[in-house]
């Protein structure tokens, strides 16, 4: 089953141009910390979820969390999906992006229902990015109350100052910290393996459940305990997202490297040893992570635990931003303010709006629930829900990208089927405790995300129905009323090559001038997720001082007119970008009742029309100065 694109960019990419320590280090810090932190909650709510600490159902258990790690991280993750990246980008939007390209190359439409699922699964990474937090901080916090009783009343107001920072501190950027994540997160993981070959070496019968036949005993023996279970074994799989969505920061070698040599060993040596802890340490069956510590390391494992949990948490947050980034990009979102937090390091980016509305969303669970028990309830749908959309649209790309042949993709698609749906109809039973809130925030999203796109699709047919450029610009000078032709550069942004701009044709009516040089700006966005500069930018002379600049950017990246602008000296005979002579005619949009076929609900189109009016505006979108536009009102019929 040979696959066209190959392993090049883990190499091509500027961004990972540094040696190969160096990125496995800053894979540790930045990719595993959700996952990495799993092993303080994950067996701990098996046991709850049981309330049995027999022999049987602890070894079944472990064994199901070692497997369920071995067949949804290892395999499916690092060996399948990670291979799946779209010009060394990964991630569920990424992801999306690729499907639609492998329709696209064929000269195809992509089926709505997959795009839809990729909306969806974006959606569900929203949830999952506000119970991370929340869940993580709050068990490590926990840990106090091992330390010391008086410290119960605390947890709830410590753990809720630490997100409160957490969260004040993300408009600085995550590079000013992301030095110290590496390192700190391998003490965690160093500190996980010695804590677990500390019990294991106490007691190497719990080694026995290395084998798959303890999970499927108990499986058979306790059907529905098992199905209980599964609910608690999905809390050891969360952050597997990460690895592929990481993929462009720190290239697939780095971070399977750091995968098989530290983080693999290291959280299954972890569980073996909070296995033994349960079955052989009296009155651990509520904290055996704590536990399995001796007692002189129980203060140190608090300490690290905490400032484990806090990184695994500003990897999500800053996930959830390059995420909305991407998403902006390719029509799923309306345009957000994005901040760039690193001139040196490309991607690293901050949004007010999504930040605010995780640290409410975030806050709200930790104030709601006061404790990680109560609050697992709530994790694993999410995340379920997320890795079965993962598994559906890598059956496209396997089948449309790679060309795999049908027995292949079946081969490798249905086992990994039968396990996310098992995982998501074990999760279900949640929802009631808990899980109603990231299914709730999820599918807000999914109808503010699908409402955004299909207005945005219904918007550019209706612009790619308008007057075709070179012929309104004919009519416009031969007319007997000719506008007037003025000094200076007016530049008219557009999304659809060789169409009349809106509002070019409204100032020709209205103010009936021509200046001496008219730029017309097609904006196009690629399902790539950069563009050569080689190919980035098409010029066509439309004669009288008029040119059409045909521009295309990746999901990753974001137009900057002035730059752009800039990079055009020496294409026009005599002319270059001057800022205090060149004026930006931009739309202000009003979406009105659609009469066309097609068009939308109304409630959507007022949903639609609600978000387009508080979007971030195009001179900010497009890197200008206020005192360099002019806005025009433009009515978009849905």
């Amino acid at each position: 089953m040979p696959e066209q694109k190959t392993e090049q960019s883990d190499v091509s990419s500027p961004r990972r141009q540094h040696g190969g320590g160096t990125l496995v280090l800053g894979a540790l810090g930045v990719v595993f910390g959700d996952i990495g932190t799993s092993p303080i909650y994950a067996l701990r709510q098996a046991a709850i979820e049981t309330g049995s600490i027999d022999v049987q159902v602890v070894m079944g258990t472990l064994s199901m969390i070692v497997w369920a790690v071995v067949i949804v991280v290892m395999l499916k993750y690092a060996w399948y999906v990670m291979r799946a990246d779209n010009e060394g980008e990964g991630g569920i939007i990424a992801l999306t992006a690729l499907v639609r390209s492998g329709y696209e190359d064929e000269g195809r439409r992509v089926p709505r229902a997959l795009l839809l699922a990729g909306i969806f699964g974006a959606a569900m990474f929203y949830g999952d990015s506000m119970v991370t937090p929340a869940v993580s901080v709050l068990s490590a916090v926990e840990g106090l109350s091992e330390i010391s009783p008086s410290f119960d009343p605390w947890v709830v107001p410590i753990a809720a100052a630490i997100l409160i920072a957490l969260f004040s501190f993300q408009r600085r950027g995550s590079s000013v910290v992301g030095r110290a994540f590496g390192p700190v997160m391998a003490v965690w993981f160093l500190s996980l393996a010695s804590v677990g070959l500390y019990r294991v070496a106490q007691h190497p019968v719990v080694l026995h459940a290395l084998s798959p036949r303890w999970a499927v005993s108990l499986t058979i023996g306790h059907p529905r305990m098992a199905f209980t279970i599964l609910a608690a074994v999905i809390l050891a799989l969360t952050g597997a997202e990460a690895l592929y969505a990481d993929v462009g920061h720190f290239g697939r070698r780095a971070i399977r490297i750091a995968l098989v040599a530290i983080v693999f060993p290291s959280i299954v040596i972890g569980y073996f040893g909070q296995a033994a802890t349960l079955l052989f340490v009296p009155g651990s069956f509520h904290q055996p992570f704590f536990h399995a510590a001796p007692s002189w390391a129980l203060v140190p494992s608090v300490i690290i635990a905490m400032l484990a949990t806090i990184i695994a948490s500003q990897a999500v947050i800053s996930g959830a931003f390059s995420m909305t980034s991407q998403a902006i990009e390719l029509g799923f979102l309306p345009r957000l303010r994005v901040v760039e937090t690193s001139k040196e390091q490309r991607g690293q980016v901050y949004s007010p709006a999504v930040n605010l509305i995780l640290f409410v969303a975030v806050l709200f669970l930790v104030l709601a629930f006061r404790s990680s028990s109560k609050l697992t309830s709530a994790y694993g749908i999410a995340v379920a829900l997320t890795m079965l959309i993962t598994t559906i649209q890598m059956i496209s790309v396997s089948r449309n990208v790679w060309h795999w042949p049908v027995y292949g993709v079946a081969l490798v698609s249905t086992p990994l089927l039968v396990v996310d749906v098992t995982l998501v109809s074990a999760n279900v039973p949640k929802i009631a405790s808990g899980g109603w809130f990231p299914v709730a925030v999820g599918l807000i999203l999914f109808v503010l995300m699908s409402t955004w796109n299909r207005g945005r699709e219904i918007a550019a047919t209706h612009a790619n129905e308008a007057d075709a450029l070179d012929a309104f610009l004919r009519d416009a000078l031969a007319g007997p009323e000719r506008p007037a032709r003025v000094p200076g550069t007016a530049v008219f942004p557009g999304n659809a090559s060789g169409k009349t701009p809106a509002t070019f044709r409204s100032n020709i009516r209205h103010n009936r001038v021509l200046h001496e040089t008219t730029i017309f700006f097609a904006n196009i966005s690629e399902s790539a997720p950069r563009i050569d500069d080689e190919t980035r930018i098409d010029v066509r002379d439309l004669g009288h001082g008029c040119f059409e600049i045909i521009a295309h950017h990746g999901f990753v990246e974001r137009p900057n007119l002035p730059r752009l602008l800039e990079s055009l000296a020496g294409r026009f005979d005599g002319w270059h970008y001057d800022p205090t002579h060149t004026t930006f005619f931009l739309p202000r949009d009003e979406v009105i009742k659609g009469r066309s076929r097609g068009s939308m609900m109304r409630w959507r189109e007022a949903l639609f029309g609600q978000m387009a009016f508080h979007s971030t505006p195009s001179a900010e979108y497009y890197g200008l100065r206020a005192e360099d536009v002019v806005e025009l009102g433009i009515q978009v019929a849905l």
